[in-house]
């Protein structure tokens, strides 16, 4: 069975787009650690979940970009270790689409965070 360039693309398309309880809306950012998985659920320890910031962008072909940005006041404190792209709001919890572990990033108030996340259909 093939599954056609068309196929890969109108996946990519529904990731960001409007469907009931089932796309991309928000990033997480967490300070948990260890290694990132097919059956992680959540994040590790979470800190706070982003709003998707703007649209998705579907300028190359089979792939959506999602971007979030945290503020230097929402995150002054924070130590990260980990993001991740949910398709919920607070209220859903285990609706985790990709997990990425970082080294470890503290932020003392001067520094903002933008997360750039491209997902890619093959």
């Amino acid at each position: 069975m093939t599954f056609t360039n068309y196929g890969k693309q109108a996946v990519a398309w529904s990731l960001g787009s409007y469907i009931p309880n089932n796309f991309i809306s928000y990033m997480a950012i967490g300070s948990g650690s260890g290694t990132s998985d097919i059956t992680n659920t959540t994040l590790v320890n979470e800190w706070t979940r982003l709003a998707i910031t703007g649209s998705p962008d579907y300028s190359v072909d089979r792939k959506v970009t999602f971007t979030a940005d945290l503020n230097s006041v929402s995150a002054s404190g924070l130590l990260l270790y980990e993001f991740g792209l949910l398709v919920s709001g607070p209220a859903l919890i285990g609706s985790l689409w990709q997990r990425e572990c970082v080294g470890s990033v503290v932020f003392d108030g001067t520094n903002e965070l933008k997360i750039e996340c491209a997902l890619e259909v093959l």
